[in-house]
């Protein structure tokens, strides 16, 4: 039998962009020439918002006519772990935190360097780093008025996170003029829109927040793209030394959260809670936050976790303190069944491990969250 040819347009949205007849053009040669052939055709796309409404969509041309389609992600936090298998689990965790999953990125950094000569060497080197261009490059390509868009990725990775927040630091005028603007980048999986893990309807909240989702692109635009004057001038060590390496721990600390959360998911999906969530995320209130939420409002049951990217132990005083906040949780909700857990970046007192043990509270380490293997602390 003969192999089965096949076509692969590669960045499909490029072409969309340049004449928009082209879905029609080819949905007329696929039903009256393809269609009865052995042909497999591929078409990819980065610009995820396109995809969803010119090929994929109920209005566009080639509706009904796929076999197939699938959303590349990027790795997750222990696929990405093995790029780097002489770290330990914190630099691991750290290398994803500042790279992401995009296996290129992982690619450029070396486990026999440590984690900042990486930095320094491939995000920093304005002149020989692999990566110092690259989000400037790839968003240029996409977006038109790139510099408007660059002012707002800047306020979101400042930590700018809400409509009226960005619009202010932006400097780009009222909050309905930059809200295209976030729905051009959401559409392009560029940034998210985060809402508590309660909402039932989060399109129609009014919590939400903005958080840059690519975690390359949060750390460019924290730490290179404010700095860029100085990277072009030759002080990537300075700049390494005085903005970079003070300041990671606290960068770091969202993407472990996010971890926290993504090893619930993976939790759930192993069967290995109580419950079905429904939602899993975190939950605020103008006065309370809670890291970790996983949420089954129809079994009445939450798990409940709190996040500590700090040198220190933890000690009971994180549980109880966890305790205090979920009080103002089981105002808002009717949960019947709790279960806590604490992530910590180094552990916890021998204390407060009794006492998890004696209460059945989950413990979670950095190794917990970079091994494929679900294994508490």
């Amino acid at each position: 039998m003969q192999p089965r040819p096949v076509i692969i347009l590669d960045e499909f949205t490029y072409l969309i962009s340049g004449n928009k007849a082209i879905p029609s053009i080819l949905q007329k040669v696929w039903d009256e020439t393809l269609k009865n052939t052995r042909l497999l055709l591929v078409l990819c796309g980065s610009y995820i918002g396109m995809m969803e409404t010119e090929v994929l969509g109920y209005q566009a041309p080639l509706y009904g006519r796929r076999t197939a389609s699938t959303l590349l992600r990027p790795l997750d936090l222990p696929s990405s772990a093995l790029f780097f298998p002489h770290y330990s689990p914190e630099d691991r965790f750290l290398a994803w935190a500042v790279l992401g999953g995009m296996p290129y990125y992982l690619s450029t950094f070396s486990d026999r360097q440590d984690l900042f000569a990486n930095i320094r060497a491939h995000i920093l080197d304005a002149h020989a780093g692999a990566l110092y261009s690259e989000p400037r490059l790839l968003l240029m390509e996409e977006l038109r008025e790139p510099r408007n868009y660059f002012s707002i990725l800047r306020a979101i990775a400042e930590g700018r996170t809400r409509l009226n927040e960005i619009s202010q630091a932006s400097g780009l005028g009222e909050p309905t003029s930059v809200s295209r603007y976030l729905e051009i980048l959401q559409q392009m999986g560029v940034i998210t829109r985060r809402v508590p893990a309660t909402e039932a309807h989060p399109e129609k909240s009014k919590k939400g927040v903005y958080q840059i989702d690519d975690h390359f692109l949060r750390f460019w635009f924290r730490f290179v793209h404010p700095n860029q004057g100085g990277l072009d001038l030759g002080l990537a060590d300075s700049i390494l030394r005085q903005r970079v390496r003070p300041d990671l721990d606290h960068f770091a600390a969202a993407a472990f959260e996010e971890a926290s959360r993504l090893l619930v998911a993976r939790l759930a999906q192993a069967g290995e809670l109580d419950f079905l969530p429904e939602r899993i995320g975190a939950w605020w209130t103008r006065d309370t936050e809670i890291d970790v939420l996983a949420i089954s409002p129809a079994e009445k049951s939450a798990l409940i976790g709190e996040c500590k990217w700090s040198v220190n132990q933890l000690g009971v005083d994180i549980l109880e303190e966890l305790k205090r906040k979920s009080a103002a949780l089981f105002q808002e909700q009717e949960i019947q069944r709790v279960q806590f857990a604490l992530f910590a970046r180094r552990g916890f007192t021998a204390a407060l491990q009794e006492r998890a043990s004696a209460e059945g509270v989950r413990l979670y380490n950095a190794d917990s969250l970079v091994n494929p293997e679900l294994k508490p602390a």
